[in-house]
């Protein structure tokens, strides 16, 4: 028979099978159940393999937890004292083990060569050769600290009895973190600190830029032509170079604004024909009064910025145009400048500077404003790097029109890290979970960059903050740690685990 039994649920297979041939290639013997021979009895062989074992591996994940087969199993090894339980998914320990010391291995799946591996490798080891286990501190459950306490009282001094109540009374005391979060996202949502004009961007270069809900657009070209749009030619997808008329703008500043009638306004900027392939520099969005921001990428890595806000216009500065066109719909120019066709309906312009590069300057309109930035070629794109973004609440979900549910964002992932309280371990974030911060305080968006291949965004913040919850809607549970995490994790805390037998 073999040395170590591992128990699992049978939707963990894939982990079980790889953790086996991990610990077969170390030199141990393993027994699972692809061991049953056609035409045995289950149960029997079961029994008889988990009685021969002298070590007990235990896959706890929600699969495990509610299989009755896995339980049965863990119950019988903790008996013979054989048993390594193993914690793969956040509070996946049923309750009548809690009180176990757990190697703590959230996401891990099973993977030889591993930290994970190494360390319950050399806790199967000592399992093997009738020594005690030392659990590495951070792969104990919070649940295992707890029922040491409990098992503790009564058999302490006074002043360790003590010590154990306050300690119990911190593990409900939950402080705000100071954390670094990265994320991978299609889809992010987040609002602004209501301080000074905020700059959502840095400088960025593109091709096409589209803008939604434009409340008036202001430039100076040199030159400034409108195309006929009877003459547009349907067969080369452009107008001919006849279809062009002058504008008289005469360097001056030229005016469009949002028409009354209620035509949704847009303006669509992008080079012309003979001109680069960049249409310009997006030199910044300036965000005003609490304005909350929805940031989605495409699988063409469009970037889209959809902003809303209490009130105050929003401003987009473009830059470093020598020559673009672009179609505006929904706007019409000053009366001062003479637009020879009818304004009710989609033109399209050319702005020329000749003498030096010239600037275009959008503000939106009093409810929200919508941008859409494309770029050729496949580089990853930054689009706030070495800068920083104060926010007060951010959330990767979002919310299904037709049912109202909160889904998660299409391959989102990411970490925790704690920086308070030091020595905490990483928190992962696992795919078709949500994650929402708020209460944020000098909190920061440090980076956000467009991967070409996976077409995600990828999202570094930190900072303080009060409420963090991850999880699904059936399973949230809240990423703060409690005071007595604070404590444990604090290098004054070693008098006190002396003292109390930890």
């Amino acid at each position: 028979m073999k040395d170590i039994f591992i128990s699992y649920a049978s939707e963990d297979r894939p982990i079980a099978q790889r953790l086996a041939a991990g610990l077969e290639q170390s030199g141990l013997s393993v027994w699972w159940d692809r061991h049953i021979q056609v035409g045995t009895e289950w149960d029997k062989t079961i029994d008889e393999a988990l009685a021969a074992a002298k070590c007990v591996v235990v896959l706890w994940t929600g699969h495990g937890k509610n299989s009755r087969w896995v339980r049965a199993e863990a119950r019988e090894a903790l008996k013979q004292e054989k048993v390594v339980p193993v914690m793969l998914e956040a509070n996946a320990i049923p309750l009548a083990f809690t009180g176990i010391q757990a190697l703590r291995f959230l996401g891990w799946e099973g993977a030889s060569g591993s930290k994970e591996f190494e360390i319950l490798l050399g806790a199967i080891r000592a399992k093997l050769e009738g020594k005690s286990i030392e659990l590495p501190e951070a792969s104990t459950t919070k649940a295992s600290w707890i029922g040491k306490i409990v098992a503790l009282l009564g058999l302490k001094t006074s002043i360790g009895a003590v010590l154990v109540l306050l300690l119990i009374a911190s593990s409900f005391v939950r402080v705000d973190p100071v954390i670094v979060v990265h994320v991978e996202t299609a889809r992010m949502e987040f609002s602004v600190t209501p301080l000074d004009d905020k700059r959502l961007t840095d400088a960025l270069t593109f091709d096409i830029l589209t803008v939604e809900h434009v409340g008036k657009l202001s430039l100076s070209p040199d030159r400034l032509l409108v195309a006929d749009p009877a003459d547009y030619d349907m067969a080369s997808d452009s107008y001919p170079p006849k279809a062009w008329l002058d504008v008289p703008a005469n360097g001056r500043t030229v005016q469009f604004k949002a028409d009354p009638s209620g035509i949704s306004s847009e303006i669509t900027i992008e080079t012309t024909d003979h001109q680069e392939s960049v249409a310009g520099q997006l030199d910044g969005i300036v965000l005003t009064n609490d304005a909350v921001v929805t940031m989605e990428v495409s699988n063409d890595n469009a970037v889209t910025w959809s902003i809303r806000k209490k009130e105050g216009p929003q401003r987009v500065v473009v830059s470093r145009i020598h020559a673009v066109q672009f179609i505006q719909t929904g706007l019409k120019v000053q009366p001062e400048v003479a637009i020879p066709f009818s304004q009710d309906q989609e033109l399209t312009y050319q702005a020329i500077f000749e003498n030096k590069p010239g600037t275009i300057e959008l503000f939106g309109q009093n409810q929200s404003l919508l941008l859409v930035l494309k770029e050729k070629g496949a580089a990853p794109k930054k689009l706030i790097a070495g800068s920083v973004l104060p926010i007060q609440a951010v959330d990767f979900s979002w919310q299904d029109p037709g049912t109202g549910e909160r889904k998660t964002s299409e391959g989102f992932e990411g970490t925790v890290e704690y920086r308070s309280p030091r020595g905490m371990p990483l928190e992962r974030i696992e795919k078709n979970s949500f994650l929402t911060l708020d209460d944020l305080d000098h909190f920061e968006i440090t980076s956000i960059s467009v991967d070409p291949v996976s077409h995600l965004l990828a999202v570094d913040l930190q900072g303080k903050v009060g409420y963090i919850k991850t999880g699904t809607q059936q399973n949230p549970h809240d990423l703060r740690p409690t005071l007595f995490d604070h404590l444990r994790f604090s290098p004054l805390f070693e008098p006190v685990r002396k003292l109390i037998g930890f």
